[in-house]
């Protein structure tokens, strides 16, 4: 096996950056040519190869935390047209704290016409998503959380 030295290591490396920045300026006079765009003027080359940055990374953006929480509306009526964000609200505005199946045991008492199968997974995944949120608090009691506002 050959020894590589660190003068090695650097020389590749300056190699690297020459042979990537030549394909950025292929690419830009590529782009500018698409665009419709007049040539545009040579960058200057970094001095310092430290100072070329890394190429940003391809997929999903990291998900921004927000620190203001928005408040849960709570109606003063049952609305059945209304969203789920309400309806929920509005049984654990009437009724206190609740575990998750009795706030679906409630809303199909509200709601009769709807499927149960598909409000019970619907209501599961809205309470997660709201108490993740901060919407509403959660306190989990044994394996189960009891929601309230």
């Amino acid at each position: 096996m050959a020894k590589v030295t660190e003068q090695d290591v650097i020389a590749f490396l300056k190699d690297k950056i020459e042979s990537l920045n030549s394909e950025l300026k292929k690419t830009q006079a590529a782009l500018d040519a698409f665009s419709g765009k007049a040539a545009s003027a040579p960058r200057e080359k970094a001095a310092d190869p430290e100072a070329v940055t890394a190429p940003k990374r391809r997929g999903r953006k990291p998900a921004v935390k927000k620190d203001v929480v928005k408040a849960l509306d709570v109606p003063q009526e049952f609305d059945p047209s209304g969203k789920l964000d309400g309806k929920v609200a509005f049984v654990l505005s009437t009724s206190g704290p609740l575990f998750n199946t009795e706030i679906i045991e409630k809303l199909k008492e509200l709601e009769p016409e709807k499927d149960p199968v598909k409000l019970e997974k619907a209501v599961m995944v809205k309470l997660s998503a709201l108490h993740k949120a901060g919407r509403i608090q959660g306190q989990k009691e044994g394996r189960k959380f009891k929601y309230q506002l």
